[in-house]
This record gives structure tokens, C-alpha cells and sequence, in this order.
């Protein structure tokens, strides 16, 4: 384990306190049952985090821990697969590949503006700010394998049926979806709302959540939406009454979908394929990004912005279960 001095003694510390033993390197480690937060990070300085925690365990820095130098700014998104964890860097310009077990540094690759991930077979696939292609690495080495022209900057991304949709469009037009073919990497683009930002699988259908533009007074804003992948194309399903929040980080259970009403400051909806657009709260407001995991709602909330937010675990009716401090704008969990 490569540890200096310093972060040694924080890890030491971190875990003494709360009675575990000292991490453990090799193909099962002291990482593989504790869940991960991932933390942005303050934008422009500092770094990003990973936030280590299980029912009796907070390790904050967890990255830094075990590998001895910063994850990087800013911490974009976390994807497992194949027992490793890759991590997007924005600001940083770099995609990192650690073990999952052990949060042992692999490899990094340099990319500028690098966003959202998805993997398929033994490639992983970058979406970016810098041009208009989505990028295919390497998992074991992260190599470029290959790099697929989309049209315009890309952000979200998910595998379903194997195809891979992409988000197309940041913040301003035109907004598409692109549907990729996994193993040809032909490219389909598909009509859809404006700023689409997640995705979710409910009842073995695809949905998308767009939030709408936010033009800050600029321009007028546009209206969230929630569409559906028909095979073919995207159809609108639910749209919001009106441009006042914008909805993000559509999520599922399975059965339901559920979201954040509002991007910086949202609060948790609930809404089922077949209703009208739903503006019942579950939750009150705080949350960043909102994740679903074995029928548990993860509420991360970024609080000011630059101090150490939380995560709070709901179930889908709305009932916390749990408070787990994390870092600097935490924005994602791997279970």
C-alpha cells in the first residue's frame, strides 16, 4: 500500500475510531464491501474525493489514502465494472482506472473535458466537452480504442439493450439523443427534449429526464421533460407545468421513476410511466443528485456548495433511513 506520512497517519486515525483494521491490498480488500461517495470537489481548487462508508466506517479521502497523491478537479462521475472503478476528471483533463477492492491506482489517461461514462465488453466510453465525439478506451490499459462523432459535446450516457444513448447537447442546442450501436458503433440521432441529463430503465423500458435550459434571465427557459425510447425514436411522456425548477436525475426502482425537481436545490418526486407530469414532493429540499439502489432512494446534498455535504438514504416512501457525512459537493454512490 502506498501511503505517505501524513495521509497514513488521517487513515490511521479514521480507522482506529471506529474499531477496523488497517486496509488490506489484493484481489479482495478492505474497499469491496463499503460503499463509495464520490465528491467533486470545490470547482477551480482543491480536489475531488471518495468518501468510504458502511454501517460503523467513514473514510474520508479514501483515494488520496491508499494512493498517496489527489483524485484531481473536478470529480465528474464513477463507473464499476470489471472490478475496477474509472473515474472522470474534469477539470483535471483525465480518466482514472483503480481497483475496486482497494482503491489502488491503475491507470490514467489524459482527456480534455471528460464528463460521463458507460462500459460494454472490454471498453469503457467517455463522453466530453471538447468536441463532438465519444470517446472508447481501453479498460485494461486505457488506451484510445476508437472515438464516435456524435454531433455536438456530449454529458449523460447508459447501455440498454445493447445500445448505448447519449445525451447530446450541454446547455445550449441542438439537443439529440444519440443511440450507438455497440458493436458497429453506427450512430442514430433522435429528437428529444431540451438538455437531456439522465437516464433510467422502469418496467424494462428506457426513459430520459431533460431539465430544460436555464438561461438565467437571459432568455426564456424551457420546460423539464420525461420521454421514452420506443425502438424507433423518443416520445414524450410527461412535461412540467411550467420553466420555474428544472428536474434532473431521473432514477428507478424498477416500477417507479423518481427525480429532483429542481437542478442546484431539488427535492424527491416520485413518478410512475402513464401519470402526468407530478409535482407532490416526497422529501424536502437539498438535494444535488439523487441515486436508486436495492429500493433505497441516496439523496446527495451539496449544502453551500463548499463546505462537506451529506448523503441521506430514503426509502421510495420517503422515510430517512440513514445520514453519512461526505465531502465537497458529493454527487454519486457506488453500492
Amino acid at each position: 500500500m502506498r501511503i505517505s506520512s501524513s495521509l497514513a497517519i488521517i487513515a490511521a486515525l479514521a480507522l482506529a475510531s471506529c474499531g477496523k483494521t488497517p486496509p488490506t491490498s489484493g484481489p479482495s480488500g478492505f474497499y469491496t464491501d463499503l460503499h463509495l461517495i464520490l465528491n467533486e470537489g470545490p470547482f477551480g481548487t482543491g480536489t475531488g474525493t471518495i468518501t468510504a462508508y458502511d454501517a460503523d466506517t467513514v473514510i474520508e479521502s479514501a483515494f488520496a489514502v491508499e494512493n498517496g497523491f489527489p483524485l484531481g478537479n473536478v470529480a465528474q462521475h464513477m463507473l464499476e465494472s470489471d472490478s475496477l472503478l474509472f473515474i472522470t476528471i474534469n477539470n483535471s483533463n483525465k480518466v482514472r482506472a483503480i481497483n475496486r477492492n482497494t482503491l489502488q491506482h491503475k491507470w490514467t489517461v489524459d482527456l480534455e473535458q471528460p464528463r460521463y461514462l458507460a462500459a460494454h465488453g472490454s471498453n469503457i466510453f467517455v463522453s466530453n466537452w471538447k468536441d463532438s465525439a465519444v470517446y472508447v478506451l481501453s479498460k485494461e490499459t486505457g488506451a484510445q480504442v476508437d472515438s464516435i462523432y456524435v454531433g455536438n459535446f456530449s454529458e449523460q450516457m447508459m447501455v440498454f439493450e445493447n445500445k448505448l444513448f447519449v445525451g447530446v447537447g450541454t446547455y445550449e442546442g441542438p439537443y439529440k439523443l444519440a443511440e450507438i450501436n455497440v458493436n458497429t458503433y453506427e450512430v442514430t440521432l433522435h429528437n428529444t427534449g431540451d438538455v437531456p441529463n439522465s437516464f433510467a430503465v422502469i418496467g424494462n423500458e428506457l426513459f430520459v429526464m431533460n431539465s430544460g435550459e436555464q438561461n438565467w434571465g437571459v432568455s426564456p427557459d424551457t420546460k423539464s421533460s420525461i420521454w421514452k425510447y420506443t425502438g424507433s425514436g423518443f416520445s414524450e411522456q410527461a412535461v412540467a407545468p411550467n420553466t420555474n425548477k428544472h428536474a434532473i436525475s431521473l432514477a428507478s426502482d424498477g416500477t417507479n421513476g423518481y427525480f429532483l425537481n429542481n437542478s442546484y436545490d431539488g427535492a424527491i418526486v416520485k413518478w410512475t410511466p402513464g401519470q402526468s407530469w407530478q409535482t407532490s414532493t416526497m422529501t424536502l429540499p437539498g438535494g444535488y443528485k439523487l441515486n436508486a439502489h436495492a429500493g433505497n432512494l441516496y439523496f446527495l446534498d451539496a449544502k453551500d456548495y463548499a463546505s462537506n455535504g451529506e448523503l441521506r438514504v430514503y426509502s421510495t416512501s420517503g422515510d430517512l433511513l440513514e445520514t453519512v457525512p461526505a465531502g465537497v459537493i458529493p454527487r454519486q454512490v457506488i453500492y
